[in-house]
């Protein structure tokens, strides 16, 4: 293959079998450029692509073609990427390979020639999918805190080789659940962090939403991003609009519980040495002990106690400051937030400096 063009665009139909089936493809290549490059390039090869075969729940366009004796269908899927599927009678992964990375090769040096096209419809473009990281961190915990659960379970089964019913059946040696026992608080220290950095998220994708028009301007964002965290909170009702309270109430129970929290995030992510880390050792009748700080907080300062029961409340107290802020907001915005939030893209159309949700196209 010489050239892009040495494809031949042909119908769908030529890759059913005598049955009716279609042939099971060879090779299947993801390329990493944008859709939006492929979809130019080959439209520009080729005119426009075929419409009236595609899975439309997940696709927009598909281009079919003949190439010697294989066959190539390229196509998007679910707005995020393209594939390029190729066919060969009798079956032939090698060759299908080569073919896929060669018509890949050639779209990227095609590619090179429209990036600055790209740069320039992202600068105007007004219609935006917001990647949400409230939901990726605190799904991310749930995750966690899950897997936690289920090394619990795992550990207390024991080994009895009697006991198994089929060869497939796992099940632990001593020292395994011992290791996985005591590495399980890993995963509660991970979910704990995700938590507190998912209710980051949370704000961050608040103020990209409501944030003022008029406030909008680089410097002063830049401002506004940079406050500390519970002044953020504290302000939102003040720099965005939507909320019917003129400040997040601080003697909430909820506000004042996240706020512990966010002191000890501070001292777990610094790993600051408090009074908890330190342990003293003394000697008497010839004995040796050692004596602890006293620990008074619900949720140990010491990062290497925290357990499930911990990471749980701390999951309560950001459940909690949310819904403190989805209190404090008008009825109408409130609805409309508590729809998107848990949306892992979140899809906005810029009105004049105002981003308003629009959920049609992600939630097709």
């Amino acid at each position: 293959m010489n050239k892009i063009t040495d494809l031949k665009v042909v119908s769908r139909d030529v890759l059913r079998k005598p049955d009716g089936r279609f042939q099971t493809r060879d090779y299947l290549l993801k390329p990493t450029l944008l859709p939006y490059l492929v979809y130019t390039i080959l439209k520009e090869k080729f005119g426009s692509p075929e419409v009236d075969m595609i899975d439309e729940d997940k696709q927009q366009w598909e281009w079919s073609f003949s190439y010697q004796d294989f066959f190539v269908e390229i196509y998007d899927w679910k707005l995020l990427s393209t594939s390029i599927a190729v066919y060969h009678s009798p079956a032939d992964e090698e060759k299908s390979k080569a073919l896929a990375e060669k018509i890949n090769e050639f779209l990227e040096k095609e590619a090179a020639q429209k990036k600055g096209r790209v740069r320039t419809l992202a600068k105007t473009a007004t219609h935006k999918i917001l990647e949400n990281p409230f939901n990726t961190y605190y799904s991310a915990a749930v995750s966690l805190i899950d897997y936690g659960r289920l090394i619990d379970k795992m550990t207390m089964t024991e080994y009895h080789p009697a006991n198994k019913s089929d060869e497939h059946d796992v099940f632990l040696t001593l020292s395994e659940r011992v290791e996985l026992w005591e590495n399980k608080e890993d995963l509660y220290r991970s979910a704990f962090l995700m938590l507190l950095s998912s209710f980051e998220g949370f704000l961050n994708i608040l103020y990209e939403l409501y944030l003022h028009p008029e406030l909008r301007e680089e410097r002063i964002f830049a401002r506004i991003s940079r406050e500390q965290i519970d002044v953020k909170l504290r302000l939102v009702p003040i720099y965005c609009h939507g909320f019917k309270a003129k400040a997040i109430n601080s003697e909430d129970p909820r506000f004042k519980n996240y706020f512990r929290l966010v002191n000890l995030r501070n001292d777990y992510i610094h790993a600051n040495l408090v009074k908890r880390l330190e342990r003293y050792i003394v000697e008497e009748d010839g004995v040796t002990f050692i004596i602890e700080n006293e620990e008074t907080s619900e949720i140990p300062t010491n990062f290497r106690e925290l357990k499930l029961a911990h990471v749980e409340l701390a999951r309560k107290y950001i459940d909690g400051v949310i819904e403190l802020v989805f209190e404090s907001m008008e009825t109408r915005a409130r609805k409309e937030f508590q729809t998107i939030i848990f949306d892992s893209d979140i899809e906005v159309v810029d009105e004049d400096g105002v981003l308003i949700p629009n959920r049609q196209m992600l939630n097709k």
